[in-house]
Formats: structure tokens, C-alpha cells, sequence
């Protein structure tokens, strides 16, 4: 591989800098040796390897799943992290039989459910709900497992309201991991939903578009999820195919509440459109107005954080995991759509050309 100039997006020291990208005999380095003046303009950009905090790849097994390389390499990102498509009962098949034959790298946010999204009204009943077994599975797997995840809206949750998530909370309590609990349409309210969350859990589709979303009318939080937000609650997109809405995200965005993370919420329902993949998110996000380098932040080194992966953002050495990406004019006339069909015009599009891992340079195409 040739030296190529690229435009560092380095979220870990908080810096954007122009620098080389070589291949040495261990792998691809950065090299910030070089001076300005020889380096030229850089034909991509690289970040850390992004990363998609909920998205549905249990494969051939659970409703909604899709290939995990589907939304994985081929796209850009490193690290899919799916979104309750396993209980308990049905972890260790995702474990053994699915995850290992996909490349892109997969984690799990257990669903207080055993048996997952095998349908898609799996806390209707408690008789699904086994807190010690599931406390059990995330202690037993916690290099797979990264936390608990429920549904709490009414579509999903029927006559239960609030209590599989307080279930869920008490299973993650006793496994020392953060729920995350994807919101929607009224019961339960928001605001006892919000109530219950603590430092570090995460609150999936924080921009849908229903009716009894958190959100006031010029887009500041309501006070109970500045509450939630004020003790340390993340806030996630998961698009989906319902659960994004372009008013509702940039309003928020212009009064200063940018989302955590970024995710796709990425399942069969949807990735033929409106989510597409990571990057189509991504570059909905930077036309709502949030900057790129926080949206790159939002993919990378904030899921990490949410994860506890300490070191995923480094870049010094050889690259262990990075995405290349062009930030570009669409070719022709493009329209991105919400999850309620509402329409925005991009100006410019985030377009992954390439993935390291382990040092090699591989180009996205070749995936």
C-alpha cells in the first residue's frame, strides 16, 4: 500500500489533524512526522472503527435479524452490538452458532426476556422472565454480554406496563451491567420510564416521533429526562423503522441535547430503507446540524465508553481497528427519509472506503 494522506478524527484526544497513513512491516501506523507542506489534501478520513450500539443480527433465528457483515465491515463497522435478539434461554446458540461466522465482531445486550425476539411481544407476559437465570447468563458470558436490554412501550409490553423494566433493572443491579430500554408509544408513560433509569443506562430511539416523546415542543428535554440526563442516563438514536424523527432530532440537537451514541436499530424491516446502514445514519445526523467530528464521536469512542472498552479509540502504533470514510456531495440528487416519511436533502454524505483491523488495510468493496 501506498502512503496515503488522511484527516485524523482522533475523539480519544479530542483533535482532528492531517497526517500519512503507511504500511510498515507490522501493519498500517499513522505517521505525524511528516510535515504539512509535503502532505498534500487527504483523500479520506480516518477515525477509530465505528461502532453500532443496537442493531438485530441473531441470524436465521430471532424475528427482524440480519447478517451481522451486512451491517458490519462492509459498512465501516468494527463492532455490532445486538440489541436483545437473545434471552437467556437462546444466548448460547447466538454464541455458538451464529456469531462465529460472521467477521465483523459481535456483543450482545441480553433482553430480559428468555426467549428474546423469537416474536415480538416477549415482556406481554412475566411468564417469560427469569431474573436469576438471567443474571446467571450475563456473569457467565460478560466478554459477549454487555447488558440488559427491554422494550418498554405499549405496543410491546401490553397490559404490563412498567414492570419488565423493573425487572430488567433489578437483573442488571445484580449483574453489575447497564440496561438499555428502548422507548415508543404510550403505556407507560415516559416520564416513570425515565424515573427509573440510573448512571450509565442507555434510552434507545430518544428521537422517535410518537406521541409522548420526551421531548418539549422546541426541543429541550422534559424535566424528567433532564433528570435522567443530569444523573448520567445516555441517549442513543436506534433508527429503526419507526423510531426516528428528523424534527424532533434536529430540534433537539439546536438546543444543545446531542445524542450519546449513534445506532442503527438495523433489521430486515429496514435495511432496504429508510435506515439503509451506519453511515446513511450517520450522515442524517450531520445534516440535522451535529458536527462531524461529534458525530464520529457518537460511533466510536462513546459507544466504547458505554461498553467499557477502554482502549478502543487508540490510535498510536499499528491501528488495531479504523475506518476510512469520504465526507462528500452526493453525485446526484439524494433524499433521506425519517422513519415517518419526512424528507431532507443532504448536502454532503459520509461514505466508508475502507476498514483496518489487526494493522490490515482492507477495502470495503473486498469485504
Amino acid at each position: 500500500m501506498e502512503p496515503i494522506t488522511v484527516q485524523v478524527v482522533d475523539p480519544e484526544k479530542g483533535r482532528s489533524y492531517r497526517a500519512q497513513l503507511k504500511m510498515n512491516a507490522d501493519g498500517c501506523a499513522i505517521d505525524t512526522n511528516v510535515p504539512q507542506e509535503q502532505l498534500g489534501q487527504p483523500a479520506y478520513y480516518l477515525s477509530p472503527g465505528w461502532i453500532d450500539l443496537h442493531a438485530h443480527v441473531y441470524d436465521g433465528v430471532a424475528n427482524l435479524s440480519v447478517p451481522a457483515d451486512d451491517g458490519g465491515l462492509r459498512t465501516g463497522v468494527h463492532l455490532v452490538v445486538d440489541a436483545g435478539s437473545a434471552g437467556e434461554a437462546t444466548l448460547p446458540g447466538f454464541m455458538k452458532y451464529v456469531a462465529p461466522q460472521f467477521r465483523t465482531e459481535i456483543k450482545a445486550w441480553l433482553n430480559i426476556s428468555s426467549i428474546g425476539l423469537v416474536h415480538l411481544r416477549e415482556v406481554a407476559t412475566l411468564d417469560h422472565i427469569d431474573i436469576d437465570k438471567t443474571v446467571k447468563a450475563v456473569q457467565d458470558n460478560r466478554s459477549f454480554v454487555c447488558g440488559i436490554k427491554v422494550r418498554s412501550s405499549g405496543a410491546i409490553v401490553g397490559q404490563m406496563g412498567l414492570q419488565p423494566l423493573q425487572l430488567a433493572k433489578l437483573a442488571a443491579r445484580e449483574a453489575g451491567v447497564p440496561v438499555m430500554v428502548h422507548i415508543g408509544e404510550a403505556p407507560p408513560v415516559i416520564d416513570g420510564v425515565l424515573d427509573l433509569l440510573e448512571d450509565g443506562d442507555v434510552v434507545t430511539h430518544c428521537y422517535h416521533g410518537k406521541t409522548g416523546h420526551p421531548w418539549m415542543k422546541d426541543g429541550r428535554p422534559s424535566r424528567a429526562l433532564q433528570n435522567a440526563l443530569d444523573r448520567g442516563v445516555k441517549l442513543d438514536v436506534g433508527h429503526g423503522a419507526a423510531s426516528f424523527n428528523f424534527d424532533v432530532c434536529r430540534k433537539a440537537l439546536a438546543a444543545g441535547v446531542p445524542p450519546t451514541c449513534i445506532s442503527t436499530d438495523l433489521h430486515i424491516r429496514n435495511i432496504r430503507g429508510p435506515v439503509y446502514d451506519m453511515a446513511t445514519t450517520m450522515s442524517k445526523l450531520l445534516a440535522s446540524g451535529m458536527p462531524l467530528d461529534d458525530v464520529i464521536s457518537a460511533v466510536t469512542l462513546r459507544p466504547a465508553q458505554v461498553l467499557g472498552l477502554d482502549d478502543w479509540c487508540s490510535l498510536d502504533g499499528v491501528i488495531k481497528k479504523a475506518t476510512l470514510f469520504k465526507v462528500e456531495a452526493p453525485a446526484e440528487a439524494l433524499q433521506y427519509r425519517d422513519s415517518q416519511g419526512n424528507v431532507i436533502v443532504p448536502e454532503q454524505t459520509i461514505v466508508p472506503t475502507a476498514i483496518i483491523a489487526a494493522g490490515q488495510y482492507t477495502p470495503v468493496s473486498g469485504l
